[in-house]
Formats: C-alpha cells, sequence, structure tokens
C-alpha cells in the first residue's frame, strides 16, 4: 500500500513540474556585443536590445543574451558554437544563418559640423583632398573600411583612422566626438552610430547619405538589416519573420529614438539623361526645383540637424510626427504665428519639447521658409542646393 501511495505521489511530483515548466516562456537565446552601442550592451541598453526585447515579448518567450564582443572568431564562438540561436544586425546577404526580412535599411553618412557649411554630398567633391577625413579602420590590424577603400582609389590618403575595436580607452563615440573638438573635419560613419553620437553632439553636426553604392569602386554604402537564426531553428526564423512584420511600427520608433537614420529602398534606374531625386529637377519650363534661397537651404540645414529623427525626411511626417508640409499649407491649421510659438515654447502634451535653448528666433524663422516652400512645392524632395549671387 506504502508503495502504490508512493508511486502516485512521485507521477504527481511530476506532472505538476512538468505544469511549471510549461508555464514559464521560452528562451530566445541571443547573442550580442556587450560593450558596442548604439547596438548592444551588457546593460540591455543598445536598440538592438530592445528590438529583441520587443520580439521576444510578441512570442511569448523571454530574452536570454549571451554577450561576446564583435572580433575575429564572432561567429564560431556564437552561433556556431549553439550559445545562442539568434544575431540581431546582420547585413542582408550574410552566409551562415536563416535571414529574416529586413527591418530597417541606413547607409553611411558624411559627418561634419554645421558651423563649417561644408556640405558634402559626394566622395568626388575636389575638397576632399584637402580636408582631415575621419573613418572607421577594422579589427586590431586596422584593415581598411568601405570609405577606405572609395577615398584611396581617388588618391584620398592620409586618413584619421578609429578602431571599432572597443576598450576603454577607445570608446564608440570617437570618431563623432574628433569631429566636435575639431581634429577632423569630416567623418564617413555608418548611419546608426552617426545619427545617435550626432545628436548627442555638444556641437551641432550636420549628416548627409552615401550614395547607395559608389560606382566608381562598386563599393556599397547602404545595406539591409535583417536577424540571422541558427539554420536548425526554421520554426523560429518562421516566427520572428512574422513578429517582425506585426512590430515594424513599434520598431521604427525605437529606430527614431535612438536618431538612426534610415535609407529608402533602392528605385528602380533612371533612365539615362534623366534625374535622380537627389539631382536638380526642373519643370518643362527649366526651372530648378531644387534651388532653396539662402534663408529656405539653412533653414534644411537646421531641420536635418533638429527635426527630421520625427518630422521626417523632406517634413513629410512619421509615426512620431505630423507632416508639416501639411500642417503649414493652406488646408492645416498651423500659421506663421503659431509655428514660431510651438517650436519656442513646446507642446509637451503632444511629446514636442522646447526648441528656445537651441534655436533663435531667426533660426525658427529660416525653417519654416523651409517648410513652407516644401509645402508650396517651390522644393521638390531631395537634396536643396543653394542660390549664388548670380542666381
Amino acid at each position: 500500500m506504502k508503495t502504490g501511495f508512493l508511486l502516485i505521489s512521485c507521477a504527481a511530483i511530476a506532472l505538476l513540474a512538468a505544469r511549471g515548466n510549461a508555464d514559464e516562456p521560452k528562451l530566445l537565446r541571443v547573442c550580442a556585443d556587450p560593450d558596442n552601442l548604439p547596438f548592444s550592451d551588457k546593460e540591455g541598453g543598445g536598440f538592438e536590445n530592445r528590438i529583441a526585447t520587443l520580439l521576444a515579448e510578441d512570442l511569448g518567450m523571454k530574452v536570454e543574451y549571451f554577450y561576446w564582443p564583435h572580433r575575429r572568431g564572432f561567429m564560431r564562438s556564437t552561433i556556431k558554437a549553439k550559445e545562442c540561436d539568434v544575431l540581431m544586425g546582420i547585413p542582408k546577404g550574410m552566409d551562415g544563418f536563416l535571414i529574416t526580412r529586413p527591418y530597417y535599411r541606413s547607409s553611411y553618412q558624411f559627418v561634419s559640423r554645421v558651423d563649417r557649411d561644408l556640405d558634402i554630398t559626394s566622395l568626388d567633391d575636389p575638397r576632399l583632398k584637402k580636408l582631415k577625413i575621419g573613418v572607421h579602420t577594422i579589427g586590431y590590424d586596422y584593415n581598411n573600411s568601405p570609405a577606405a577603400r572609395s577615398l584611396g582609389a581617388r588618391g584620398i590618403v592620409g586618413l584619421t583612422g578609429y578602431s571599432t575595436f572597443y576598450t576603454d580607452e577607445n570608446r564608440p563615440d570617437a570618431i563623432i566626438a574628433g569631429l566636435a573638438e575639431d581634429k577632423i573635419d569630416l567623418a564617413i560613419v555608418w548611419g546608426p552610430i552617426a545619427g545617435y553620437f550626432g545628436k548627442q553632439s555638444p556641437v551641432p553636426l550636420s549628416l548627409a547619405p552615401l550614395p547607395d553604392v559608389d560606382q566608381s569602386t562598386r563599393t556599397p554604402y547602404a545595406y539591409d538589416v535583417v536577424v540571422g537564426v541558427r539554420k536548425a531553428e526554421k520554426d523560429l526564423h518562421a516566427r520572428i519573420d512574422e513578429s517582425l512584420e506585426r512590430k515594424k511600427a513599434e520598431i521604427a520608433a525605437i529606430l527614431a529614438e535612438f536618431n538612426v537614420p534610415l535609407a529608402h529602398a533602392p528605385a528602380a534606374a533612371a533612365t539615362e539623361g534623366q534625374p535622380s531625386v537627389q539631382q536638380a529637377s526642373t519643370t518643362g519650363h527649366g526651372t530648378d526645383k531644387l534651388l532653396a534661397s539662402a534663408d529656405e537651404y539653412q533653414g534644411w540645414k537646421w531641420f536635418h540637424v533638429y527635426c527630421f529623427r520625427c518630422h521626417g525626411v523632406d517634413a513629410m511626417g512619421s509615426d512620431l510626427a505630423p507632416n508639416l508640409r501639411k500642417s503649414v499649407s493652406s488646408e492645416g491649421l498651423i500659421t506663421h504665428d503659431l509655428f514660431l510659438k510651438t517650436v519656442l515654447e513646446g507642446r509637451q502634451e503632444k511629446g514636442m519639447q522646447s526648441w528656445k535653448e537651441l534655436l533663435d528666433q531667426k533660426q525658427i524663422e529660416q525653417i519654416y521658409s523651409y517648410v513652407k516652400a516644401r509645402s508650396d512645392q517651390r522644393l521638390d524632395p531631395g537634396r536643396p542646393h543653394r542660390a549664388t549671387a548670380a542666381q
């Protein structure tokens, strides 16, 4: 009788234990660098940490990290060693795992101080040969980054290198700090790093994207970013792919919070002789639709320092803030005076801060001039250029 009771008791305990384990969320095992902001760190403060948590919650899972510095052998020591099933922030096209749909696309950026008024937008700009340019190097042996390859092919040498292997002395923001401290004139930086640390810079910085592909060297500068999943985890891969679609609005909000500059998917190649959106466009009467007045051009610069992360490129709006081109139009509700008042004082109930500590009345007027030119369709989408005295 006692033996039967013990068997029943053991069976009951085993059943309860099984039920308890079934109630616990499964683990989403993610490998990440413990010191690589804005992407990830051991405190979970990077945007890849945030997105991984978002996906795990959507899938009813719990994130568990295996941290390993991004060094040579990272893949071998992490996902190939089965220490994790998921890698965030993988450029599309890498082999070795299953890849999801892209959850963002970014590009390298020209970064410079606003007060230098450089406005570099091309790798073929002749001024590059006279500037002190900072670029990232890869690894302890200082392998060339894409920017170093493209510049070297143009005879531009003597670059200032900043390693991507971070230590207590060598920090991720060093290349941006070099600009703020006037140690370099221009930096070419991967978009998320440029946007995140540029936003924190003590001096205003201007960002401008490099072309998707450098035609001279065929070097790509814009990349789709995906999640990499261990090949054995086909079901997990499919579930993460679906979650990325469901959570794309929340992901966009996280990227905007970290000031990640986003790039559009490449459009079909333009017909030979037709301008791209970055070139000066014209109407049938030959009017240059990207020619801006001095105030409109300066307003565009201030807008892309302070405003675009919420109100979108070309003031087209985003999930965080409205389309300003509609707001200041004849159909909108924002008058000139209300625009100035709102920028100066903010709208706390809408999540907009006051800008009076960073922008004066003239600068706000210039931003309004730029937005109004967009609204009135005097300026087409794309990067404007400044009118000269002759024009």
